[in-house]
């Protein structure tokens, strides 16, 4: 479980220190204040092994495409589109620390191709050097010295590449949920498919029924080269793709399969209460209570509800100890975190203090 946090350098943080985030915690705050990308540091610390690590958060806020130069492809995550100072992320994962450092190097030497070309006459310059590219350098170590080293960089053939120098651990599992992008149905049917396999599909549908009590299946269907994940209600004698039947019920199935795959790990959810009506957010977060525990996982998410807040503070009154809720404040261009733990959040909602 990830608790402390230290942010630098990293899109709106020049320097941001969270403390003790708890197996839940919610993330509260004006609006570009940070909340997003706090999410989103937190992700790129554990999601390790992609290469478009990086590309893919740029998806999630719309950006449908970025040219490949270091300036688009890597300055805006760079806080102030310095890329001349590193980002440093540090956490402490189940009790040791770990860091990530994430530096520009615009001096890359691309690895040489794996398959030797043919055979060529050709004159070879004594002072021929070797061709440079450019390359988002990425470095993980924790207290133990070991450490990962990798470099994205773009390949002669103008692809997205992954090198990597040295790995001497792995990362830990991870899932994130975006606000404004859905996550596809393909990727929806593949995860809901591997709980299936196991025969646990109930927990999905139990999972459901908070919302839908009507719910009766979920099962996958593939017409053509497309599978969806298909759910059938009471009274009906067809089933429906889940991603017609509204924004909540795709949220929770894509949340509940987060968790089931993410042991050990986190789950990061953008606006947990977008497509929720505020009566079922109680029991929701009461079930996500029981969730985190069975499945051994984190989450972490943001809000903006005042009702998310409450529904939180009332679901999860038999686990305390593990709620955290962290406000982000800007003053000027430094944004800093307050924390508040269950009986500090009790006390605030019973006097009306805002707190978002």
């Amino acid at each position: 479980m990830i608790t402390d946090v230290l942010i630098r350098n990293f899109k709106c943080f020049k320097s941001l220190t969270v403390p003790e985030l708890g197996r839940i915690t919610l993330i509260g705050g004006r609006n570009n204040v940070g909340k997003t990308a706090l999410l989103e540091a937190l992700f790129l610390f554990l999601d390790r092994a992609r290469i478009d690590r990086i590309l893919r958060q740029y998806g999630w806020r719309g950006i449908e495409g970025v040219i490949s130069t270091p300036e688009a492809m890597w300055a805006p995550i760079f806080y102030d589109y310095d890329m001349k100072h590193e980002i440093i992320i540090s956490t402490t994962i189940d009790g040791k620390p770990e860091t990530a450092k994430f530096s520009y190097n615009p001096q890359f030497v691309p690895p040489a191709p794996t398959t030797t070309p043919p055979l060529e006459e050709r004159q070879i310059s004594t002072d021929e050097k070797p061709i440079t590219s450019f390359s988002l350098d990425i470095e993980y170590c924790n207290n133990e010295n070991k450490k990962q080293i990798s470099h994205l960089f773009i390949n002669p053939q103008g692809q997205l590449a992954l090198h990597i120098d040295y790995a001497h651990f792995s990362g830990h599992s991870s899932h994130f949920l975006p606000s404004k992008k859905h996550i596809a149905s393909k990727q929806t049917a593949d995860e809901f498919s591997k709980l299936a396999q196991e025969g646990r599909e109930n927990e999905a549908i139990d999972f459901l029924r908070i919302i839908e009590p009507r719910f009766e299946t979920l099962k996958v269907i593939t017409e053509g080269p497309r599978s969806s994940v298909h759910g059938k209600l009471e009274g009906f004698s067809h089933s429906f793709p889940i991603h017609f039947m509204g924004e909540g019920m795709e949220k929770l199935l894509n949340l509940l399969v987060g968790m089931v795959y993410s042991e050990g790990g986190c789950v990061f959810v953008d606006e947990m209460e977008n497509g929720i009506h505020y009566s079922a957010l109680p029991a929701i977060w009461k079930a996500i209570g029981q969730a985190v525990c069975k499945y051994d996982c984190q989450i972490i998410t943001t809000t903006h509800s005042y009702e998310c807040l409450q529904a939180a503070h009332e679901g999860l009154s038999e686990m305390p100890e593990d709620f955290r809720y962290i406000r982000l404040h800007r003053k000027d261009n430094e944004i800093s975190a307050k924390l508040s733990n269950y009986d500090m959040i009790g006390t605030a909602l019973k006097t009306n203090l805002e707190v978002r």
